[in-house]
């Protein structure tokens, strides 16, 4: 997860184990909730509602497991996940992640740190789009988050270098990175929830220039994030 201009340390973490622990902590909440709040739209994913956030992290599990990969787009790809589960109920939902998570969790050790770091990320992005949703507080600030973060910040490093956009500090309490190549660009400080929400595609233009930089943002903005910016601001804490 290197390379001669920047090193993420992978941190000494199972992140199988992570993975299993969030997953839990999703169900555990989504066996709480009402049909209305099942069918919640959650703002972060506006095509979907609550319960088609669970649909597509356990479709997500049962694709990879086995190798299912017969669509080009990705949107198509994950449309088909929920589709295919609208019907089901929570518990359903939940004994289907049940049969399908040892197996991932195992894949994520086996295809080590960059790839778990990806799958805890991507878990804990769509857990704190439904807490959003639902009016409850933000994800603990964790070890599984700082796992997560790594994940978006190996992105923005690939997003910098690709587009030749210079390097850009990005500093939370107690860690500090610097990405891309080249001149130096800007910085930003920013608590680990708000920088992993903001490289993950979950805060507006609006929002990230009203944050800690310095610097020249503008070359920054088109590569920030692997996703696209949302259109309104994403108020959460």
């Amino acid at each position: 997860m290197c390379d001669d201009r920047f090193v993420i340390v992978e941190r000494p973490v199972d992140c199988g184990g992570l993975y299993d622990a969030k997953r839990h902590e999703l169900v555990d909440l989504m066996r709480t909730l009402n049909d209305g709040e099942l069918a919640t739209t959650v703002p972060a994913t506006p095509a979907w509602s609550v319960h088609d956030v669970l649909s597509h992290v356990v479709g997500i599990a049962a694709d990879l497991n086995a190798q299912r990969f017969d669509v080009v787009d990705p949107d198509e790809w994950t449309a088909r996940q929920v589709l295919e589960r609208k019907d089901r109920s929570v518990s359903e939902l939940a004994e289907e992640w049940d049969g399908e998570a040892p197996r991932f969790a195992d894949g994520l050790r086996l295809f080590g740190y960059e790839l778990g770091s990806h799958y805890v990320g991507d878990l804990l992005q769509h857990t704190a789009d439904v807490r959003h949703a639902l009016g409850l507080g933000i994800i603990a600030d964790d070890e599984a988050l700082a796992v997560g973060l790594d994940h978006y910040l190996l992105e923005l490093d690939r997003g910098l270098t690709s587009s030749q956009g210079g390097t850009v500090v990005v500093a939370v309490p107690g860690e500090e990175w610097t990405l891309g190549a080249g001149p130096a660009v800007g910085s930003v400080r920013a608590s680990r929830f708000e920088a992993f929400r903001m490289l993950g595609g979950r805060r507006s233009e609006s929002q990230i220039r009203a944050m800690d930089w310095s610097g020249e943002i503008d070359a920054v903005l088109p590569v920030l994030s692997p996703y696209p910016l949302p259109e309104h601001p994403i108020q959460e804490g």
